[in-house]
């Protein structure tokens, strides 16, 4: 991780992203609910209040020791046993706020101290560090940021018992000014700090009730607050000043990575807070691996790695994946297992505002597909995809004069590995070139459909469905879309093991020459979807004709969704829809479904519309996959009762105009599906001879079989005045 991380923060350097350099040991802290503390001058609490939720603190730690001003106790602050917490409404969050206050403060009223689980805090380690952390810095008294040694002597002050009152005094007192501010406010905030502190939450590794909340000790009147970023970054400024006095000879060394010698990083490496991935060493050993342990050697004397170097590895990271650069520079994947997300890094070199990591994924999920109004570019719209990687090759082009088009972008997957250990699963250095490339080849894929194919969708809160054509699936999208397999035929999904980031990244950047490994992994995938997707376009396809309605059994979405993933796959592999919708494949499956629309109209005038499961074209639909002249030998043996019926109606046609003018809807749709069919009776015939010709030279595989989906579901054209009751294509 650690050599992907160096080219990492040369080219975020390079691209001028804003990286705030700090010491390792000053921490990020995780979002909980947190207790600001004041003390007085005597080390007295003055006042307690929530700390705001969008209030990003910070600490100081060794590793995940010694946490100062931010910290957390070991043990909830009063001695209530399980049984009285379980049965207490204050703990329910499922109960409305005032009755959790008021069991809360009832509770209050027997309520011991907890001082048996908490008779270790704050502990002599932390005590003694902050001791040694007052001396280093020394430097911010009398300056802007002089609260930090100032809560340094209070909290001190007050823990000593000789002087002052002791740690369990100093707890108390808290818990006396939070139960007064719950007391006097109404706010919810002041209820769920209570609540988190004194009675805790329940934690099933360990089996025992833990403190579910933190306090953040700060001095009164001492100057700005204490969890303002800057004074975090004036505190390591302070660290660094100090580590570079008392540098000792040991401490210098060659970096490993960068072969300059200098100070060299001593204990832990620095654990930037991180969004998907939470706190993340960048370099860490997983302890279940056996022979990590070998030597004995972990973290900074696993490897000698420069104390500056390892600074601007962490400044870096923190830098690209601020809140502000999200989905400029980073945002969150989906991984191929289950409930699983993976960050993406994504930069180009002296752009820091082209907004790389939107030409790879967007927020396709079909709750938001759902709310969109028809015709509105979203996300989640091809055009829209197009529009951004335009704008980000202009971004480029402005700030990169000459020869923009080989500006290097800097692609990253990184994941949580175990609680503690995070991997770089995916490092690519492409350029503005191949990336803008392949954009554009994944746009002309995503139209690389027949473009009369739509469907009824139903979407979330309307009842009206509305008509959908192959939407956008973004490249990295693809992962999400690859963790769906479809059973039952089709009207069944269950969840698997999906593409990693690698191969989804793979399938869009690498060119799909014949003989290459790109051309390969598109054969891979193609075969994943067919197995995986198949069944609910077919079904979907023969849903459709049979006219199923569109809130059973199918995923016309998701139908949809492969169809797009199939035409980028084809196009990639050269096949364009002006060549595959003219061949054997495509025009099969065009018969297929022509078959079941005939059978459709026959059932619907002579079976007064009772339909069967399978119709013509479904039952040899399979069979066409493998063999497809057998297929088509067997649908013309069963097609001679069918076309008798069409050639009587075709003279009959009063009958289809009178139950199509009918004042009943079910005789309407009777009407409109006999005509229907006659159109596609008379189509069929020209049809079957032309493939009778050309199936026996074709060759069956993985891109025939896409094809004949393809045409399976898309069927013939529809001519645009083909329209039944309401205004409803009958084929939906």
């Amino acid at each position: 991780m650690l050599n992907e991380l160096l080219i990492v923060e040369r080219g975020a350097r390079l691209a001028g992203i804003g990286m705030p350099e700090r010491h390792p040991n000053v921490k990020d802290v995780g979002q909980m609910a947190t207790l600001l503390v004041q003390l007085d001058e005597k080390g007295g609490v003055s006042s307690v209040r929530p700390v705001a939720r969008d209030v990003k603190a910070w600490t100081l730690r060794d590793g995940q020791h010694n946490s100062f001003p931010f910290v957390k106790p070991d043990a909830p602050f009063w001695a209530v046993s399980k049984d009285e917490k379980v049965e207490n409404n204050a703990i329910d969050g499922r109960s409305e706020s005032s009755t959790r206050r008021s069991a809360l403060l009832a509770l209050a009223a027997d309520a011991q101290f907890n001082a048996k689980e908490l008779s270790g805090w704050p502990g002599t380690g932390l005590l003694n560090r902050l001791r040694e952390r007052r001396r280093e810095l020394a430097s911010l008294d009398g300056t802007d940021a002089a609260v930090v040694p100032a809560t340094i002597d209070r909290f001190l002050l007050a823990c000593d018992s000789s002087r002052g009152g002791g740690p369990h005094s100093l707890l108390k007192a808290t818990i006396e000014n939070l139960l007064h501010g719950v007391r006097q406010s109404a706010q919810d905030d002041w209820l769920e700090i209570c609540v988190a502190i004194l009675l805790g939450k329940f934690d099933k590794k360990r089996n025992r009730w833990e403190c579910g909340g933190a306090l953040l000790f700060e001095a009164t009147g001492a100057g700005a607050s204490i969890a303002h970023p800057s004074i975090g970054e004036r505190v390591s400024h302070a660290l660094r000043a100090a580590r570079s006095r008392s540098q000792a000879t040991g401490d210098a060394g060659t970096c490993s990575l960068t072969g300059l010698k200098g100070v060299l990083l001593t204990g832990n490496f620095p654990q930037p807070n991180l969004p998907v991935l939470g706190q993340t060493y960048i370099f860490a050993k997983n302890a279940d691996i056996k022979a990590n342990d070998r030597y004995g050697r972990f973290s900074a004397d696993a490897i000698a790695v420069g104390e500056d170097t390892a600074i601007r590895l962490d400044a870096a990271l923190r830098g690209l994946t601020s809140k502000e650069r999200h989905g400029v520079t980073w945002r969150a994947i989906p991984g191929e297992a289950s409930n699983r997300k993976d960050l993406l890094l994504a930069f180009v070199d002296e752009a820091p505002d082209a907004a790389a990591a939107a030409a790879l994924a967007d927020d396709d999920d079909f709750a938001q597909e759902a709310t969109r109004t028809p015709g509105e570019e979203t996300s989640d719209s091809i055009a829209a995809f197009e529009k951004r990687t335009e704008r980000l090759i202009e971004a480029v082009k402005a700030k990169v004069k000459e020869d923009f088009r080989q500006t290097p972008v800097h692609l990253l997957v990184l994941r949580k590995v175990d609680p503690a250990n995070r991997k770089i699963v995916y490092a690519r250095t492409a350029n503005v070139a191949e990336l803008y490339d392949a954009a554009s080849g994944w746009v002309a894929g995503e139209r690389n459909v027949p473009p009369w194919l739509s469907l009824l969708v139903a979407r979330k809160g309307e009842r009206v469905p509305t008509r959908m054509a192959p939407p956008h699936v973004a490249p990295l999208g693809v992962i999400s879309f690859s963790k769906s397999l479809f059973q039952r035929g089709g009207t069944e999904r269950q969840e698997v093991v999906g593409l990693p980031a690698s191969e989804a990244l793979g399938l869009f950047l690498e060119p799909a020459a014949h003989g290459s490994p790109g051309r390969r992994r598109v054969a891979r995938v193609l075969r994943m979807v067919l197995g995986r997707r198949a069944a609910v376009v077919s079904g979907t396809a023969h849903a459709l004709r049979r006219g199923a309605k569109f809130k059973r059994d199918f995923d016309r979405y998701e139908a949809l969704r492969a169809v797009t993933v199939l035409g980028v796959l084809l196009h990639k592999l050269g096949r364009t829809k002006e060549e595959y919708m003219n061949d054997t494949a495509f025009k099969l499956g065009q018969l297929l479904a022509a078959a079941d629309v005939v059978h459709t109209g026959y059932c619907a005038d002579v079976r007064g519309g009772a339909v069967p499961p399978s119709l013509l074209g479904n039952q040899v639909f399979t069979m066409a996959q493998t063999a497809p002249t057998k297929a088509l030998a067997t649908l013309c043996r069963r097609w001679k009762p069918y076309d008798g019926w069409a050639k009587k109606a075709a003279r009959e046609r009063h009958r289809a105009s009178r139950l199509a003018e009918s004042g009943k809807r079910d005789e309407q749709q009777r009407g409109w599906d006999i005509r229907m069919a006659l159109r596609h009776a008379r189509e069929v015939r020209a049809l079957a001879d032309e493939l009778g010709r050309s199936l026996p030279d074709c060759t069956v595989d993985d891109v025939f079989r896409a094809e004949l989906l393809l045409g399976y579901i898309a069927g013939l054209p529809k001519p645009q005045k083909e329209e039944g009751p309401d205004n409803t294509r009958q084929e939906d």
